[in-house]
């Protein structure tokens, strides 16, 4: 879960509800908790991550949501209460543009032009119209794992989720046959420095995200590609900071807990065009948390809505077979272990 800079909030000037609440007269001084208060917004909602970011300040809180339906079922939860003194309102983020009609639009990617995230690279067409076609229908030929929130199929080596480490290192599945020509043309164009052995496959409707982390250090080598098939996608790049105890917070990989609160340095929206190849490596490998948001539109340019459709990706690794010995070892599950806040949802 990421943290709130209350300086960035104003109030609504109409009553459109935002994806954001004011709760007055809830914070430290009052005697409230964060957990008591993530207990609470999150009562009536359908997942716990339907609760991104949380600031709890002295006598005020704010608490974003992943839209404003969310924001609006908690508020009217927290408005039938009566064992609690908070006052709540719909609360606005400076950054976030809203259009004539009240439609509260997200982060663009032109408004984070500017900031540049070293190892992140995007290859348009990477694949052609007919090969998109023929590898979704290929794809969906075979079984989904339907058990979180999108589906998901694996290949290759199978990942131990709970222990963020490769489950049998001694196995090596072949990979499908759909992504063969895929797999040569990285190995082909050099853009990953390993031979490739596991492949995840997500499907994300619209209004599907996955949590702000960063794949496991322990668990896979530097370069992760993805190829985007049917539509494209706004994805969000964050660089941590350290707190106040020298941890970072990198996150349980991308099916456990987003990060832990931390400060963010820099924050950068990143367009994946449809058929287009990711390419994750170096500094944006290990060092910045990566994630989508749980939305059903974007913004490329400034006030522009693009209305997010199925997209299905394609996200190749290596599996590592020693330490990681990264330049980044405050943020490395290998090197200091003791340093990174990865919490469970049942700790949360």
């Amino acid at each position: 879960m990421l943290t709130l800079d209350p300086t960035r909030f104003r109030r609504p000037k109409n009553k459109v509800p935002t994806r954001h609440l004011y709760l007055a007269n809830c914070g430290q001084q009052c005697g409230d908790t964060a957990e008591e208060v993530l207990r609470r917004l999150r009562e009536g909602q359908a997942e716990e991550e339907e609760v991104v970011a949380l600031h709890l300040g002295p006598g005020v809180t704010y608490a974003s949501f992943v839209h404003p339906t969310a924001a609006a079922r908690a508020k009217a939860q927290l408005e039938f209460e009566s064992d609690h003194a908070w006052r709540v309102k719909f609360a606005e983020l400076e950054d976030e543009v809203r259009e004539v009609s009240g439609v509260l639009l997200p982060s663009s990617v032109e408004s984070t032009a500017h900031v540049e995230v070293p190892g992140v690279h995007v290859v348009t067409d990477f694949v052609s119209e007919m090969e998109a076609q023929e590898l979704l229908l290929q794809i969906d030929q075979r079984p989904w794992n339907t058990s979180i929130k999108r589906r998901v199929q694996h290949y290759g080596r199978a990942f131990d989720y709970a222990k963020l480490m490769i489950a049998d290192p001694g196995t090596v599945p072949e990979m499908p046959d759909f992504c063969q020509p895929l797999l040569q043309r990285l190995e082909q164009t050099a853009l990953m420095p390993h031979r490739i052995d596991q492949l995840t496959v997500n499907e994300y409707e619209a209004g599907i995200g996955i949590a702000a982390h960063v794949d496991a250090h322990s668990a896979f080598e530097d370069t992760i590609a993805a190829v985007s098939l049917h539509s494209g996608i706004v994805m969000e790049f964050r660089k941590p900071e350290p707190d106040s105890s020298g941890k970072v917070s990198m996150g349980k990989h991308h099916r456990m807990a987003p990060a832990t609160p931390s400060a963010v340095e820099l924050t950068k929206n990143v367009w994946l065009p449809p058929n287009s190849l990711l390419i994750i490596t170096g500094e944006a490998r290990y060092a910045w948390l990566h994630g989508i948001a749980w939305r059903k539109t974007d913004c490329v340019e400034e006030g522009k809505v693009i209305p997010r459709q199925r997209r299905v990706s394609l996200t190749f690794r290596r599996a590592r077979g020693t330490p990681c010995a990264c330049p980044w070892p405050t943020m490395c599950d290998s090197q200091t272990p003791e340093a990174h806040g990865l919490p469970s949802r049942i700790a949360q």
